[in-house]
């Protein structure tokens, strides 16, 4: 059996096919959609993202050129500009929301699905996928965006526009974050882990039996 976690009706549990999904009901609640060698393509797009960080984060985006003067930037200098400019709390969110956070997600996400991929997911496993969990909602790489987005349309009848290196990586980057995300079957990677984490610890209580065994033999 299995509950639905919105509105808690029990459901006599069914694992649908790659491309179907298991819909509550009730109140329509989405209870298992599994996708096609989920941990691969998981594994592959967070190291896609893991690549095209740095060049995405402090390569220059855009160039502006308005009467002959240029102006360029990152990321990076973008939040720095911030602090420097009296906005302490708004840099660092960007700092935070825009960097760190996404970085700590691509590389925990690549982790767990390596450790998955390879049959050695163990209890550090499990904390991993736990604290990718609880950031998912804290990157925001697709507001920043959006912010890109909102200055080239307002200064593209005022200046001239160049698109640099670092605006295609950024691009890259937030595909390979939203990708790994939808590819990402949750509830394949709690089974795998749970399973493989079960199977170690199995094998290591019978290591140490027959150690103890040998050391006090019958």
């Amino acid at each position: 059996m299995t509950v639905c976690p919105d509105c808690d009706l029990l459901l006599e549990a069914q694992m649908p096919h790659p491309g179907e999904k298991l819909v509550c009901p009730r109140c329509g609640c989405t209870l298992l959609a599994p996708v096609e060698n989920s941990v691969e393509k998981t594994m592959v797009l967070s190291l896609t993202g893991l690549i095209l960080f740095p060049p995405a984060i402090f390569l220059p985006l855009l160039t502006l050129d308005i009467l002959g003067l240029e102006s360029s930037g990152s990321i990076f200098t973008s939040a720095k500009a911030m602090v420097a400019s009296g906005f302490v709390f708004t840099g660092i969110a960007v700092f935070f929301t825009s960097m760190v956070i996404p970085f700590i997600k691509l590389l925990l996400l690549f982790l767990v699905s390596m450790q998955i991929s390879l049959g050695k997911a163990n209890g550090a496993t499990t904390l991993m996928f736990k604290a990718y969990k609880k950031m998912d909602e804290w990157g925001m790489l697709e507001v920043y965006m959006i912010g890109i987005l909102v200055t080239i349309i307002k200064l593209l009848h005022m200046a001239k526009i160049e698109y640099d290196v670092g605006f295609f990586c950024f691009i890259g980057l937030m595909g390979a974050t939203i990708l790994s995300s939808s590819f990402l079957d949750e509830n394949l990677y709690w089974e795998s882990i749970f399973s493989q984490a079960s199977a170690s610890k199995t094998a290591c209580q019978k290591a140490a039996d027959k150690g103890e065994k040998a050391v006090h033999p019958a």
